[in-house]
């Protein structure tokens, strides 16, 4: 990204009094015993410039990286960390699935939206729709070490998200966003119930190369909002 940068000198008192009615940072280039030179992102009118610069802005975000300080990791102010234990639940983060999940959460979920999260594992999911600032989040699981589990990491990563053992089936409300991180032969039991149980975008992930895509595009009989593929594995958006 480039900005002009204009280049001014002023008699020093001349200078005091521009910045006390200017009521702006400016960036003071050299002092002298008369005369200040200094810069600005804008033009002043009435004053010419001495030269007219462009310049590269660096953005904060290419430059200021998390560090590791041996168990501590010191993050920039706009990341959102997620902290799970490695246990027995499915989703740390590193399976090309739960990738996509999370990439589709941060384009697709609106602040203050209810989100569902279906077959949860470590609640991975559900913890980050809430650091995406998410409503109500519920996520379920069939498995009694996957709820064990979210119930961990939910109080690790300080966050209000339901945890229960439960499925599809047992939920009687519909949700704004629905994420489901399944496998296909559980799509082809589950779907018409996941259908209803969303009101605006549905991501659905956990499908393997094209012929499983094709048979869950079979299943799902709508047209798709979004489709996105990781290391041949990919996921569906949906939208309302």
């Amino acid at each position: 990204m480039t900005y002009q940068k204009y280049i001014y000198k002023l008699p020093t008192e001349d200078f005091y009094k521009f910045l006390v009615d200017y009521g702006k940072g400016v960036e003071i280039l050299s002092e002298g015993e008369a005369y200040i030179e200094f810069a600005l992102y804008e033009p002043l009118e009435g004053i010419e410039p001495l030269e007219v610069l462009e310049v590269e802005v660096i953005l904060p975000q290419k430059v200021y990286k998390p560090q590791r300080i041996k168990n501590l990791i010191i993050i920039p102010s706009w990341l959102r960390p997620v902290v799970i234990r490695h246990g027995m639940a499915f989703g740390t983060g590193l399976h090309p699935t739960t990738r996509l999940c999370l990439e589709l959460l941060e384009d697709f979920l609106e602040e203050g939206w209810s989100v569902l999260d279906v077959g949860t594992g470590t609640g991975i999911l559900a913890i980050a729709s809430k650091k995406l600032k998410a409503g109500r989040v519920l996520a379920i699981d069939i498995d009694p070490y996957a709820v064990e589990e979210c119930l961990h990491n939910k109080e690790e990563n300080c966050v209000d998200i339901e945890c229960i053992k439960a499925e599809a089936k047992d939920i009687k409300e519909s949700f704004d966003l629905l994420v489901a991180n399944l496998e296909l032969k559980v799509f082809k039991k589950e779907l018409p119930t996941l259908i209803k149980l969303f009101k605006r975008v549905a991501i659905f992930s956990g499908i393997y190369e094209k012929e499983e895509l094709r048979e869950f595009l079979d299943l799902l009989k709508e047209k798709p909002a979004k489709i996105k593929k990781l290391k041949g594995w990919y996921a569906v958006v949906i939208k309302r």
